[in-house]
């Protein structure tokens, strides 16, 4: 079974900046979350011969998700939906599918950390949701479960903080 799934857009152009507002309720430390962030996209960089996301990204306090002004903003916010752990939105151009813009939140509904067992996992998600940044959909198939972009996840996961074979031949893709 192929365990990867494109959305069918892409980057006309490539390394792409993102923005990460640190801010969230449950008073994570703003090193740790910007850590976790740009580890998770160094972990896509390194599974292909390009620079997929610029490594100088941006801390803005005042960035958020969900507004389309070209700006990759990364975010903790309440999502209406405590199904949700995080959520990607993508903008592109119909023309050539090129995308032009992801914003990524981060479901404050969710206890959130570093590989402890009642949290979620803040690299192991974002991992994930950088996935949908470059292009890939979720897979729902549980033969596929051990995919990145497996598109479920549970408290103290940390095994989509690394690509499995099947995310890497849907990045090359």
């Amino acid at each position: 079974e192929t365990c990867y799934k494109l959305l069918g857009v892409k980057w006309k152009s490539l390394p792409v900046s993102y923005v990460i507002n640190p801010s969230n309720p449950q008073q994570l430390d703003e090193s740790f979350v910007t850590l976790a962030i740009s580890t998770s996209a160094e972990t896509w960089d390194i599974a292909t011969a390009s620079e997929l996301f610029n490594d100088a990204y941006t801390i803005d306090y005042t960035a958020t998700y969900g507004v389309q002004n070209f700006v990759n903003a990364v975010d903790f916010g309440d999502y209406p939906d405590d199904r949700v752990i995080a959520v990607t939105s993508i903008w592109y151009i119909p023309r050539g599918k090129q995308i032009v813009e992801f914003d990524i939140r981060f479901n404050t509904r969710f206890s959130w950390g570093d590989a402890e067992a009642d949290k979620m996992d803040l690299q192991n998600i974002a991992t994930h949701e950088l996935g949908h940044g470059v292009g890939l959909a979720d897979i729902y198939s549980t033969t596929c479960s051990a995919v990145t972009m497996y598109g479920y996840s549970s408290y103290g996961e940390t095994q989509k903080r690394t690509l499995e074979q099947q995310d890497i031949i849907g990045l090359q893709k």
